[in-house]
This record gives structure tokens, sequence and C-alpha cells, in this order.
């Protein structure tokens, strides 16, 4: 699939909390207009804890908070941070999976490192944790496929329920399924990665769909690196702090996030990173915006949850 440049916007604990004001619907009924309108491909919520610094903001769950903007918006994608240290993967495949269902298809997960141990069920690396999870995440969405469903009324049958299995892994989690929510649209919402360490760099090459360098010097590492094991499909993306009256700079990555501006510049970024009309296609998901292949399958064969006797 052929790949634009990608525009995202990281949103603070500060912005989302101006935008979401309950006292002011108008507010965000506007804000997912103009986003809508600008043609950007995604916005980043929650990032702020994946951030060595604590935000010094009350946070609206970055969960919480997309599927609000999921309502107010038809086009942009909605990637969400989410920690393996305070969710079980479970918890996270199946919250993640009903983003995706409630904003057809927009849905992503920004990959939050555990800075401890990830609660009683995992006290292994920090980072091969977050690897492991991913990995069950994953095969959690294939458990229940989405053509299972035949929705048959005269038969009384909603889904071929012999096809929904179990994912049976076995590593860092021990996760037998299914998950109890179908397939996304997407199948596998994609997976970003801001790797803070040389370790989390080689995890994000492997197992990321999209992951987040700091400057173009990174960038240039991160691609003149070989790595047998690299994901086969990946984009590569860089920060950019947001400056007054510019339009972000050419970069070597395939896009930027713009990040460190206020609610009252919202306005002048979006300005500054409107897009071409042949953009604003609100039927595309989130990865056909990213421009990633078709997600490839992981869980093969599987015992069947409810096997037809």
């Amino acid at each position: 699939m052929s790949r634009h440049s990608v525009v995202g916007l990281h949103l603070d604990a500060a912005v989302v909390t101006h935008v979401l004001d309950p006292r002011q619907q108008a507010r965000r009924e506007e804000f997912g207009r103009s986003i809508d309108a600008s043609g950007i491909d995604f916005l980043v919520l929650g990032g702020d804890r994946v951030d060595a610094g604590e935000s010094s903001h009350t946070a609206i769950d970055a969960t919480v908070a997309a599927t609000v903007l999921a309502r107010h918006t038809s086009a942009v994608g909605l990637v969400v941070a989410c920690a393996v240290g305070r969710d079980h993967p479970f918890n996270l495949a199946r919250r993640l999976g009903s983003l995706d269902h409630g904003s057809r298809g927009r849905a992503g997960w920004l990959v939050e490192t555990p800075d401890r141990p990830a609660g009683s069920w995992a006290t292994a690396d920090p980072v091969d944790i977050a690897v492991d999870a991913v990995s069950v995440v994953r095969k959690l969405w294939e458990s229940w496929p989405s053509d299972s469903i035949v929705d048959d009324a005269e038969r009384g049958i909603f889904a071929d329920s012999e096809r929904i299995v179990h994912i049976d892994h076995s590593g860092i989690f021990s996760v037998s399924g299914p998950l109890n929510v179908p397939e996304p649209p997407q199948r596998k919402p994609p997976v970003f990665w801001r790797p803070a360490t040389a370790a989390e760099q080689v995890a994000a090459r492997r197992t990321a769909d999209t992951v987040i360098l700091p400057d173009e010097e990174s960038v240039r590492r991160y691609r003149a690196h070989f790595d047998a094991d690299a994901a086969r499909d990946q984009v590569v993306l860089i920060d950019r702090q947001w400056t007054h009256g510019s339009a972000p700079p050419a970069t070597g990555a395939d896009g930027v996030i713009i990040r460190g501006f206020t609610a009252p510049d919202l306005p002048a970024v979006l300005d500054a990173v409107r897009r071409e009309p042949n953009l604003h296609d609100p039927r595309r998901t989130l990865r056909d915006r990213l421009g990633l292949q078709a997600a490839e399958t992981v869980l093969s064969g599987g015992r069947s949850a409810f096997p037809v006797s």
C-alpha cells in the first residue's frame, strides 16, 4: 500500500481536559469537525503517561477520551496509550477491540512499558512483559473471527460458535481466551511504540507497526541498522515540538507527531498541518491511513471454545 507523509497530533492531558469539558458540548463538536476537516491522520491520547515526567494535570482516561471523540469524528485515528503495568492483556484486548468497533476501524495502541512488575501475573523484565502482552492481545483479537457472525434470525443463530477458539498462550502471561469481543474491524489495530532505551528499540523494531523516534539522527541510525527479525511492514515517525507560525519541516521519517502545543494553539496547529482534500476519506481505517498492509494472521488453529459434538 502506498504511504503518504503521516501527520499525528499528541494531545496532552490539559488539551484533552479542555476539549472534553462536560460544560462545553459545542466545543467538542467543533473540535471533531475541525480535526476531520484538517485531514490529519491520528490523535495520540494519554501519551503523557509514557513520557518520563508525570503530567501535572488531572487526566481523563485515554480510552474514555477516545470513545467520546469517536462520537464526534469520522476520519481521524485515535491512538490511546495503555500500559501492561496497569492492565492485564485480556482487558487491553477487550478495551482496544471495543474502541476499534466503536470508531469503525480507527483505533491504535501506544504501548507503555511498565516501570515496575505488572502485578502478580508478571515479574519479568519490563520490555519482555510489553512484548509478550502485545503477542497476547493480537492473538485474542483473532480468537473470535468476525466472519463467524452469521446473524441468522430465522435459524436463531448469531454466530458459528465452533469457530471461536482458545489461544492457549503460555509465556510471561498465561492466557487461554477466547476474547468476548469479536475481531476488530482492522483485525489488528496498529501498535505504536516510542522506545526510550536500546532494549525497547530492539523490541519495537520486531514488534510494533509504528515506531516513534525523537530526532532525525535517530531515524537515520534506525533505518541503517539491519535486523533479520524486524517487522516486515513498519512506519517510522518522528516527534516534533510545535513552533508557532511554521509548518513541520521536511523529515526523513514517514511522518511526524506534533506535540507541545496548548489548547489556544489548536487552530494555528490545524492550519499548519492541513491536508489536501484528496486525503479526506472517512471510510479509511487507521491502518489504511498509515499505509500498513493487511494484518497477518498470528493465531494458527486453536481449540474450539464451543465445540459442536
